[in-house]
């Protein structure tokens, strides 16, 4: 569930986030190709910092689980507010929800270092194929649930489900995954 709630704001902003801003929120298209970076630039900087941090967190002494957990729940979390992009037609405010939420996205991207320390030796590979077959279904759904709320509800909708997807992933990440020691 974690793995399908990061996929899913990725594929978001792959294959909508130019259509939201043009189409519901009436902004031009040469416009909308400049702010698309913007989040883009954001989820860069969440990916490095994601890995900086976990790494850091273990030489400081906390376990495994609290190093990997942390950076993927927070980053969840922070995409949670997508959603704002809701209550405001203010281009600067769009951009900057939007580059949060990817920032979040990028920042819980670190869910391979979990699935490595988790999965048996004997297992890594199946154990990464499933973890990334589930993540890819995120890739599959998404556009295909998107474009659905958006053509027949506009895109509130849509960033609505994106965000209680990682709200999903984030608990699925806090309720079900406990402690990170190697299985097997």
């Amino acid at each position: 569930l974690g793995q399908f709630a990061v996929n899913s704001t990725l594929w978001f902003f792959l294959t909508w986030f130019p259509n939201y801003l043009t189409q519901e929120k009436g902004i031009t298209a040469l416009k909308a190709g400049f702010m698309t970076t913007v989040p883009f630039l954001a989820a860069f900087f969440g990916v490095l910092l994601s890995g900086w941090l976990a790494d850091k967190l273990v030489k400081k002494g906390f376990s495994l689980g609290v190093a990997r957990k942390t950076p993927i729940i927070c980053g969840l979390l922070i995409s949670t507010c997508i959603m704002g992009a809701n209550y405001t037609n203010d281009p600067l405010w769009i951009m900057a929800l939007m580059a949060i939420a990817f920032f979040g996205n990028g920042f819980a991207s670190i869910t391979w270092s979990l699935i490595s320390s988790l999965a048996p030796m004997r297992l890594i590979g199946l154990t990464g194929g499933m973890f990334n077959f589930i993540g890819g279904l995120g890739g599959i759904s998404v556009p295909l649930v998107i474009g659905y709320l958006a053509q027949s509800y506009g895109f509130a909708p849509a960033l609505v489900y994106i965000s209680v997807v990682a709200l999903l992933g984030a608990l699925s990440y806090i309720l079900l995954v406990g402690d990170v020691k190697r299985v097997g």
